[in-house]
């Protein structure tokens, strides 16, 4: 018998290594959790751009890191 893993499972499964690698803190784990939010609402689903022939040759680096309120985490 193959091994399924229903969405409930997968999904638990992900939050758990996630929450495996959050700061020690309450605060700075809810905070980096609402950074993720972000990045998922804005870079991951937001909308994307046609790239141009010449980019695609070259490359062309993304950042995905931020400053919020004048400091860095």
């Amino acid at each position: 018998m193959g091994f399924y893993m229903g969405g409930e499972a997968w999904h638990r499964r992900h939050a758990i290594q996630i929450a495996a690698a959050l700061p020690e803190t309450r605060e700075d784990a809810l905070a980096v959790l609402e950074l993720a939010r972000e990045l998922v609402d804005s870079f991951l689903h937001g909308p994307q751009r046609p790239v141009e022939p010449l980019e695609r040759e070259r490359g062309v680096v993304v950042s995905l890191s931020s400053v919020t309120n004048g400091a860095n985490r």
